[in-house]
């Protein structure tokens, strides 16, 4: 069975641009504060998208981009949790994903979207805790950013 034509997938617009870049270590957070989130190792990147210790994904062609990230937050009920995602460093966010504090466990949170990007846009992801006190986002959070269609 091959792809079809039309308004499907086709060959032409798969693309294999693609990038995740991992935290290694916890990140300590400020209650209250937005902070950017810095990694330290890719599992993969085939277009140079992310250099190791940065916050940001450079987007190298224009085109649609997905994006995914992951993040857990050390157990505390108190607050809110949040990841963000932002471009180009506005502070606008365009999209967050939010969840209450889990007691008793860790609060796991993935925030995904897209973003029509011109060539060399910067995706970079924030945390946020509200839980009265600093807190750990735990290793292993990563960042993914995938060409949808150039």
């Amino acid at each position: 069975m091959g792809i079809q034509t039309g308004n499907y997938l086709t060959p032409v617009r798969l693309n294999t641009r693609s990038v995740r870049a991992r935290r290694t270590s916890t990140l300590s957070l400020t209650s209250g504060s937005i902070t950017p989130v810095s990694f330290d190792a890719e599992d993969w990147d085939n277009a140079a998208m992310f250099s190791a210790t940065s916050s940001n994904i450079s987007l190298p062609v224009s085109g649609l981009w997905g994006f995914m990230a992951f993040g857990a937050f050390a157990s505390n009920g108190t607050g809110l949790r949040r990841l963000l995602v932002d471009v180009n460093s506005s502070g606008a966010y365009p999209t967050i994903n939010s969840r209450p504090a889990v007691s008793g466990d860790n609060t796991h949170i993935t925030v995904s979207g897209s973003h029509v990007a011109t060539a060399g846009d910067a995706l970079n992801l924030f945390s946020h805790q509200t839980s009265g006190g600093a807190l750990n986002l735990l290793a292993g959070a990563y960042f993914t950013a995938w060409l949808i269609e150039s």
